[in-house]
């Protein structure tokens, strides 16, 4: 069971996954042996399964990101279209969806040539793919983990 404590902890660890167990302890009033068992404990049930280095894509000169509705052109394609999506380095996320989509992509591009090019002769050309349905994000307004 995931107690209050607990639930404290991965909220400081998901608003900074480099904390300190000194930081972590202060803020819950425990010594950095206590937490350090708390988090070994939450890593061994697998709430923790993790944690991430975040990159800024516009300084690694990735100025566009979109969104892709992927329609199949027919039901249970998803497992080899999935399959030809992970080889394509510029796609981040892929959900497998309910609703208008089959999948949705998540996806970092140079500039809208890249995209193009990425949607054109990566995406498009994959066998199952019937169309694709494709938002430019303007701004990503905020991100967040899971709160507790």
């Amino acid at each position: 069971m995931i107690d209050e404590t607990d639930k404290k902890i991965l909220n400081i660890l998901g608003s900074n996954a480099r904390a300190s167990l000194q930081e972590i302890a202060h803020q819950c009033h425990l010594s950095p042996a206590a937490i350090h068992l708390r988090v070994k404990k939450l890593e061994d049930q697998k709430v923790i399964i993790g944690s991430k280095l975040i990159l800024d894509p516009i300084k690694l000169g990735l100025q566009t990101m979109a969104f892709i509705g992927v329609f199949f052109e027919k039901a249970g394609m998803y497992k080899s279209v999935k399959k030809e999506l992970e080889l394509i380095p510029e796609i981040i996320e892929c959900s497998f969806t309910t609703g208008n989509y089959s999948l949705l992509l998540k996806i970092y591009c140079r500039d809208n040539h890249h995209l193009m090019d990425v949607l054109s002769n990566k995406i498009q050309v994959i066998t199952g793919i019937a169309r694709t349905e494709t938002f430019i994000c303007l701004d990503q307004s905020f991100e967040r983990m899971v709160v507790l």
